[in-house]
């Protein structure tokens, strides 16, 4: 199955290899990597190794990382996507960018489209996310695409973050009332 969703400025896609020096550059970058944490400590040839098999294994993988791909430029610009997370006991929705790409509106329009695979393929009950509340503008994504604030927990590293979560019966409503 070859999945693609389709925004007005963006094309989210399973990750290719020839997207490579872009990610490498933006997991390479300690702004970028500030909250997600932090930069690649493999060498380049490395990290293209464990690439190259993200990308031909996508298809069977548990996490889904989609590239972003900005349409008008045709360039990666990021990564949005789902994995389970023990820590906050649920499939966690992910997501990183290039400095390029910052406040433009590309992670939440990323994020939105992304909510139909994560309830209505995944079939998942609940989306849940935490962040560093210092991470203000992943924070707002989180707030745009109507998660709910459920507190803080604890996370090795940062501190204390904050726990969103998103229920399959609010995004339901959120789908109709759209329509």
């Amino acid at each position: 199955m070859k999945l693609e969703i389709e925004t007005a400025r963006l094309i989210i896609r399973p990750p290719s290899i020839e997207d490579f020096d872009e990610y490498w550059e933006m997991n390479n970058d300690p702004e970028a990597k500030k909250y997600t944490g932090g930069v690649i400590k493999l060498s380049y040839d490395e990290t293209l190794a464990i690439r190259k098999k993200v990308c031909d294994r996508f298809e069977l993988s548990d996490s889904k990382f989609f590239s972003v791909i900005e349409k008008s430029t045709g360039m990666y610009i990021g990564y949005c996507g789902f994995k389970y997370c023990e820590l906050l006991n649920g499939t966690e929705i992910c997501y990183g960018y290039n400095r390029s790409a910052w406040g433009k509106g590309f992670g939440q329009e990323a994020a939105m489209a992304t909510l139909p695979y994560a309830f209505e393929t995944l079939k998942l009950k609940i989306l849940v996310s935490a962040v560093n509340p210092k991470n203000i503008a992943s924070e707002r994504i989180l707030q745009k695409i109507d998660m709910q604030y459920d507190g803080q927990i604890e996370w090795k590293e940062q501190g204390l973050v904050n726990k969103y979560s998103l229920t399959s019966d609010k995004y339901f409503s959120m789908a109709a009332d759209a329509n």
